[in-house]
């Protein structure tokens, strides 16, 4: 994994956490435990700090930045799919973020929320609890049962990713320089 510590900013990684050796760690970043980061996540706590709570998975391609204004905190169980940007102010516990979606500056992501794929929440928008948002710009959708069908799908994931924070370092293997 590649980890940067910026001045006196460094990170702190959980022992459990797994940090893919392609993805980029730097500065005032704090990961918590069982947390998956895939290849070519980009986590940058340069401007502000980053915190990202127990059992969230976050898959490739995603970018995360900090702003001097707030600091980005990623509550637990929380799924970002794959080339998401994240520049939001908070995301709290049980969230899913869809694959492509874009949160802008300050955003706030209620408590179990799915953001569609692709979707995009322009500055400082804040969602409610248990509702699905799509489009661009994002729009509420429907609610969302906490016990429904897609919650659960949802919840078998991210176990899948919790596992993942124990298979992969016992048997990723690089074949090739």
């Amino acid at each position: 994994m590649t980890i940067y510590a910026l001045g006196d900013k460094t990170p702190s990684i959980a022992k459990t956490a797994y940090v893919h050796p392609q993805a980029s760690v730097i500065g005032d970043v704090r990961i918590g435990e069982h947390v998956f980061v895939a290849p070519m996540v980009s986590i940058r706590g340069d401007r502000g700090p980053i915190v990202i709570d127990d059992e969230t998975n976050i898959q490739d391609g995603v970018v995360i930045h900090s702003d001097p204004s707030f600091t980005v905190r990623i509550g637990k169980r929380v799924n970002i799919g794959h080339n998401a940007t994240i520049h939001a102010e908070s995301i709290e516990d049980h969230a899913a973020i869809g694959m492509g979606a874009v949160l802008m500056l300050g955003c706030k992501v209620a408590r179990g929320a799915l953001i569609g794929n692709s979707a995009m929440l322009h500055d400082k928008t804040e969602t409610e609890p248990n509702k699905i948002y799509a489009g661009v710009p994002a729009k509420y959708v429907r609610d969302m049962d906490p016990n429904s069908p897609v919650r659960e799908a949802i919840d078998v994931y991210i176990d899948s990713y919790i596992n993942n924070t124990e298979f992969y370092p016992r048997n990723l293997k690089k074949l090739r320089n």
